[in-house]
Parts: C-alpha cells; structure tokens; sequence
C-alpha cells in the first residue's frame, strides 16, 4: 500500500514576530488564493491561488540575466524596455534564481503541515512570554480548509494560542471545522450594502453575514476587523450597518484599520492598474466614527 501524501498549502509569506496580528509576539502564516478581489486589497500577490512571479520594475539592472534564462522566452529586453509576458508564463523560477537584484520574485511556496509546523513551533517561546500566539491569514483561509484545519489541529497539540482571519467567504461547514481549534476569530466586515459589496469586492455578501451568523452561534470569539477605505467603507451609513450587526450578534470587540496607500506598488508587481490611486486615509475621521459606537461596543483603531 501506498503512503498517504501529506496535507500541503500554498504559503507566500510567514511573518516571524509580528505583532499586528493579535496579543503577543505571533507568526503569522499567509496563504494564496482568495475568491474576492477587494479594489483596495494590501496583498494582492494573494489572490491567486497558484504561486507567481512579481517584477518590481524599480529594482531591475537591465542585466539580461533573465532573458538567457527563460525556457519560453517571456523575458526580454526591446529598445532598452523591459518586456515580462506574464500571460504565458508557467511560473517555473528561473528567472528568479538568476535575478540578483532582487526584481523578480516567487510568490507562493507548496509546503507540507510537518514543515511548517516545525517552523511555527520555534517561536514557542516567543509566544508564551508574549501572550502570543499563531495567526493565519490570507489570501483567504477557507480557500485552504484541508490544510488550515490540520495546521490548527497541529497547532493545538502544541498548546499555541491560535487566531484566524477570515472574510468568511467560504463553505461554512469548513468554518465551522475550524472554530474548534480556534482561540480568536479575526472576521472582516467591508460592507454591508450587497450592491457596494458587489462592486468595490465581488461575490455576495449575504454568505459572509450567514456565516458570520452561524460561527457567532457556537462562539462568541470573534473581533470584526474593518478596513476603513476613504469614501468607501468609511461612510456613516456603512459604519453605522456595522455596528447594527455586532448589536445583534452581540459582538462586543471592533478593529478600525486605517487605510495603507502603499499597496499601489504592489499591484504593479502583480501586472495589475490599482484603481483607488490617490487615496488617503484620515484619522480624526476614524475618531469621529469610533465615538459613534454604542456603550456595549469597544472599538480599537490598529494601526
């Protein structure tokens, strides 16, 4: 009989010592692939479900080295202008391993549950001087169930506090799967009308709010996470449907996230026109709908 191949997943990043992510000194471990597509996302190399080459153009010497490299071809230099035809690129990295100045890159790794377990586990110490922990995010966790459910399996033998951050779009049973290993879920809420939800994210909303529902009726571990987009999620209508929603639910903990204009640049790695070019986030109106919430609600900016 055959061995039983080991659970892998796809990982772009691992993040040692972060502590934006929850209490503590965490790792936090980012998967590929997520089903929505978010205008202002901050990690659009984790979209994708499978790995890819980002091309940071600024960092390019012009050396040729990836041009003698590809197998394809994809790589080339016309007129001294750099040329990456990413439509039929197989993602197989040889450009990367000759790209010393660092343009090139690969973005996503498959990696078996007992490796990064092991990697995860080092920080142990990190973790329970800290109050820390693991948290996994995205991309989007429920695009990954199989993996992530054995990793918080694995994660629990160990006794490390675990977070997960999730949009909720996915299958709710692979939510519900995970919630038994899961100390604090990190839930994003982007928005509450379903046609804005459409256009600025894709998909419906009303699967994140049932699943939002159904997590919240076998766990009250749960701390609603907003991206605060100027003029877009940061509306007084908007918020105010959030704060219905946590009422109802009787979700007591929010995370305002003030809105990071850096992501631009990456979007041109990816090959991608980032359309809310121009943006700028605004504090004091991050105050001004804080104090709006209700007495039962505590509300955090996490910058």
């Amino acid at each position: 009989m055959s061995e039983q191949r080991e659970v892998e997943g796809i990982i772009f990043d691992i993040d040692h010592f972060a502590v934006h992510d929850g209490e503590g000194i965490r790792t936090c471990v980012y998967l590929k692939g997520c089903p929505l597509h978010c205008r202002w996302c901050h990690s659009p190399e984790s979209q994708e479900e499978e790995p890819e080459i980002l091309f940071a153009p600024g960092r390019c010497t012009g050396c040729g080295a990836c041009v003698a490299q590809c197998p394809r071809g994809l790589q080339r230099i016309e007129e001294g202008v750099r040329i990456f035809d990413r439509a039929q690129c197989i993602k197989c990295g040889a450009c990367v391993l000759v790209c010393a100045a660092g343009a090139l890159t690969l973005s996503g790794k498959r990696r078996g549950i007992s490796e990064v377990l092991e990697e995860l586990v080092e920080d142990r110490e990190f973790y329970r001087n800290s109050n820390g922990g693991v948290t996994i995010s995205g991309g989007e966790v429920l695009s990954q169930p199989v993996f992530v459910t054995e990793l918080l399996k694995g994660l629990k033998r160990e006794g490390i506090h675990t977070i997960i951050e999730t949009s909720g779009y996915g299958r709710k049973e692979d939510l519900m799967a995970m919630a038994e290993y899961t100390d604090l879920f990190f839930y994003d809420y982007k928005l509450g009308d379903k046609e804005e939800f459409e256009t600025y994210i894709g998909g419906d909303a009303g699967l994140v709010y049932s699943n939002l529902e159904a997590l919240r009726r076998i766990t009250d571990r749960i701390v609603l996470r907003v991206p605060m987009i100027p003029g877009i999620t940061d509306t007084d209508r908007n918020i105010k449907m959030l704060y219905d929603i946590a009422g109802k639910l009787r979700i007591g903990r929010i995370h305002f996230l003030p809105y990071n204009p850096s992501a631009g640049a990456k979007y041109q790695w990816c090959g991608r026109e980032y359309t809310l070019e121009g943006l700028q986030g605004d504090m004091e109106r991050l105050e001004q709908l804080k104090a709006m919430a209700p007495e039962t609600v505590e509300v955090e900016i996490v910058e």
